[in-house]
């Protein structure tokens, strides 16, 4: 198959069940995997979260390998939000680059601006303890949008000044929807214009904030993945009107998928002094030794919480960090303002999560591979190592270096 330009679209906590249970109401996701390929379930990282996922989708290695292992990673004896630098291997912006195609990141975190020629950042970045800000108090890195030839001129962008926390779930809801707009529309300006790049990834996250908030399969969540899939139909009809469908692959993917809970664990009431990081249902604590992890061990299982081996971890933190699973319909939480202190479970901060038990199927993800000379097929399921030795191959960059192989060619 001759070198094609690849537009990657990551819509976050869309599961593999949803897909396969709503069909009806996506008909821009449904009209690319009817003429593409389908993976019915894309299994999730571990553990099953934000960055974790992005990480498998652009490196093609699991968490041992790329070493973004949660959401946060250990830094500086703490727990702190994993970045562009804790990405320890390329990504398939950075190979894309060094093989001197044009990349465009509009919105996707852990890609480096270096490694792109136009660079938007993911709005959700700018709010407080995602991405540091330097010591002189001038814009992060992440923050500052890169487009040295105006490719983006006239098209408006969410704005990255740093935001302090929103009062209330209202302006979140509003916001993430204009953001997602302006970020998917932006990508459409793009692969539209008079110079489409060869590679452009982009994500779309109202998705997995309503199915936090509300609830997953909730008339709110619907709606959110509607308009995901709508967003979708805005870059499918971008590239019928300016002649493009046939250059460009579509490849649409999740970085997990998510599931109802009921009940929340206190991490800060059953460790107490313990320093610790939830990933949804999956915990991870800063441990000091042997005895140290079997105490954390013996405390976490008088509320149900098991512990889970430590195959996603870097090598060098295996000894320092342990990892832990809740039961069913649980995750770990911090302590709700006013909570009896001698209650370690509590009501949940979300309806809906992610990260459960490495296998369960609620955090099965999906993939969809579409465009002109590729295999129309279903597979049943893939492991989400495969996604970026397929990404090379559509690209026409080497993928000998992948551990896996490409779902197809």
């Amino acid at each position: 198959m001759k070198r094609r330009k690849l537009l990657l679209i990551m819509i976050d906590g869309v599961s593999s069940d949803y897909l396969e249970n709503h069909r009806e109401r996506l008909p821009n996701l449904s009209f690319l995997a009817d003429r593409g390929y389908l993976v019915r379930r894309m299994r999730s990282a571990v553990p099953g979260t934000s960055m974790p996922g992005r990480a498998s989708i652009l490196t093609g290695v699991g968490a041992d390998r790329h070493g973004v292992f949660g959401n946060r990673v250990l830094g500086g004896g703490a727990f702190i939000a994993a970045e562009v630098e804790h990405v320890l291997v390329p990504t398939i912006a950075t190979l894309a680059s060094r093989a001197g195609l044009d990349v465009a990141c509009i919105g996707h975190a852990l890609i480096d601006p270096e490694d792109t020629s136009v660079y938007v950042p993911p709005s959700w970045m700018r709010g407080p303890g995602f991405t540091k800000v330097p010591s002189d108090g001038s814009m992060p890195y992440l923050l500052r949008v890169k487009d040295p030839r105006s490719r983006l001129a006239g098209v408006p962008l969410p704005s990255f000044v740093q935001e302090p926390a929103r009062l209330d779930n209202l302006s979140r809801v509003t916001t993430t929807l204009i953001d997602d707009q302006l970020t998917v529309s932006a990508t459409a300006k793009l692969i539209g214009s008079q110079e489409p790049p060869d590679l452009v990834v982009t994500e779309i996250n109202v998705t997995d904030m309503f199915q936090h908030e509300f609830g997953y399969e909730s008339e709110e969540a619907h709606f959110s993945v509607a308009f995901a899939d709508s967003l979708v139909g805005l870059c499918l009809e971008t590239l019928r009107r300016s002649g493009r469908l046939e250059d460009y692959v579509i490849a649409i993917t999740s970085d997990h998928g998510h599931g109802n809970i009921n009940t929340s664990i206190l991490p800060e009431l059953v460790i107490p002094g313990k320093r610790w990081s939830s990933e949804g249902a999956t915990l991870h604590v800063l441990v000091e030794n042997a005895a140290d992890r079997a105490e954390v061990t013996q405390r976490l299982a008088a509320v149900g919480a098991e512990p889970w081996n430590d195959a996603h971890l870097p090598i060098g933190l295996r000894e320092r960090v342990a990892t832990f699973v809740a039961p069913p319909q649980h995750d770990f939480e911090e302590v709700p303002a006013g909570h009896p202190l001698d209650q370690p479970f509590g009501r949940p901060k979300y309806k809906s999560t992610h990260g459960f038990r490495p296998g369960m199927s609620a955090d099965d993800r999906i993939c969809i591979i579409s465009g002109a000379d590729l295999p129309i097929a279903v597979a049943e399921g893939a492991e989400a190592t495969r996604l970026a030795p397929t990404l090379a191959f559509i690209l026409g960059l080497p993928t000998e270096i992948f551990p896996d192989r490409p779902l197809f060619g």
